[in-house]
């Protein structure tokens, strides 16, 4: 299967909205046990229209000094998606944390991919069942290659990190075909001590919530984390609640 690993590092602020000021993809074919042959790379930094948040220069490194030079982002990137759909990668895009950041960012520039992979769902199911310390990207990769995250918050890193965790990925859950891994890392689950990222109940697990909270944020889901939706319809039933409410506001 032909796929595009992709990340971006931004000027801050929401995917809806947030400058870019870096864009790394990598494009190849994907093995029946998860090996990642690159065919095609891209990487380059942008002028985001606006200015770097500070903290987030803290975070990948780099200044309004260092891209004002650049292209922007906004005419340059739809190239480099174009580029990549007709060599066909945009069968399958794979990310990291890629469900509510990556792809929504790719979207407003032309990305329109036919199916995706977001590795950080296994790799937060393993942090759960193993009792790791963290699922980032770093963590992970450490965990996982045995190798240092030595440029984290690079994209080019980061999509070099994110590749090789699919076939370790693979093997801790028992999977030899990445068609089979692919629909179970795409298909919802139900983890115990899942914890709400947004909402009035961020923070808290979905175990430990009332009725009323329950039944608002399952509600307000309107897309995320599959198994944050999962988590929810599964203790909603548990608990023998009425049917379903009708999805409503973003929570």
């Amino acid at each position: 299967m032909r796929a595009l690993i992709h990340d971006f590092e931004t000027a801050g602020g929401s995917a809806r909205h947030c400058g870019v000021v870096q864009l790394a993809v990598l494009g190849g074919s994907l093995g029946e046990g998860g090996a990642f042959d690159l065919q095609w790379q891209a990487c380059d930094h942008y002028q985001p229209g606006g200015s770097i948040d500070p903290a987030t220069t803290r975070v990948h490194g780099l200044s309004d000094e260092d891209v004002a030079h650049c292209r922007d982002y906004r005419r340059a990137i739809p190239a480099v998606y174009r580029k990549a759909a007709r060599q066909g990668f945009d069968a399958l895009v794979i990310g990291y944390s890629n469900t509510s950041f990556d792809n929504v960012i790719a979207r407003r520039l032309g990305c329109r991919p036919r199916r995706s992979l977001d590795l950080f769902i296994p790799a937060y199911r393993l942090k759960k069942r193993d009792g790791l310390a963290s699922a980032s990207l770093g963590n992970m990769y450490r965990e996982l290659t045995g190798d240092e995250p030595t440029h984290a918050h690079d994209a080019l890193f980061d999509v070099t990190m994110t590749a090789a965790l699919i076939t370790p990925l693979m093997a801790r859950f028992g999977f030899t075909g990445f068609a089979t891994f692919l629909d179970w890392a795409t298909t919802g689950q139900p983890v115990p001590g899942m914890r709400l990222r947004y909402g009035p109940a961020r923070g808290h697990t979905i175990e430990s919530l009332d009725d009323d909270a329950l039944t608002q944020a399952l509600t307000g889901w309107r897309g995320g984390s599959i198994d944050v939706l999962a988590s929810l319809e599964a203790e909603y039933t548990r608990r023998g609640l009425t049917a379903r409410p009708e999805q409503g506001r973003l929570f």
